[in-house]
C-alpha cells in the first residue's frame, strides 16, 4: 500500500510509538535507519518504509532469515514450486496485515487534496 504524506511530516520513532499504541499484540523493531517491520508472527511481518513524500506498507516476512530461506528455495526449488507455496500459505495473510496497518496509517498520515 503506498500513499502520499507531507513531506518530513512523520518520524520514525513517531510512528513506531503510535503504532505501538494502536496495534499492542504485534512488534515494531526499525531494521536500519529507514526500515520499520511490524511482525505479527515468525512467518508474517510488513515492511513500513517513509520516502520524501510517500510511505509504503508491504507485506514481507518479517526476518532476514525468513527472507533468506525463501530465497534459498527459489534458486534450489526453481520459481513456480515456492511461488506456489507462498501464495498458498502466506500471501493472504500477509495482505492482511498489511491492510490493517496501512489503513490505520492512512487515515493519520495521508495528505489530504482538496
Amino acid at each position: 500500500m503506498r500513499f502520499n504524506i507531507t513531506p518530513n511530516s512523520v518520524t520514525y520513532d513517531e510512528l513506531q510509538t503510535k503504532l505501538s499504541i494502536k496495534f499492542p499484540d504485534y512488534t515494531f523493531k526499525m531494521r536500519g535507519k529507514q526500515f520499520l517491520v511490524a511482525t505479527k508472527t515468525s512467518t508474517v511481518g510488513a515492511n513500513i518504509v517513509v520516502r520524501k513524500g510517500k510511505m509504503n506498507v508491504v507485506g514481507n516476512f518479517p526476518t532476514v532469515g525468513g527472507t533468506m530461506i525463501f530465497m534459498l528455495c527459489v534458486v534450489l526449488l526453481g520459481f513456480l514450486i515456492p511461488l506456489i507455496i507462498y501464495f498458498a500459505a502466506f500471501h493472504t495473510k500477509m495482505k492482511a496485515l498489511e491492510k490493517e496497518i496501512g489503513a490505520f496509517l492512512q487515515d493519520e498520515y495521508e495528505l489530504k487534496t482538496a
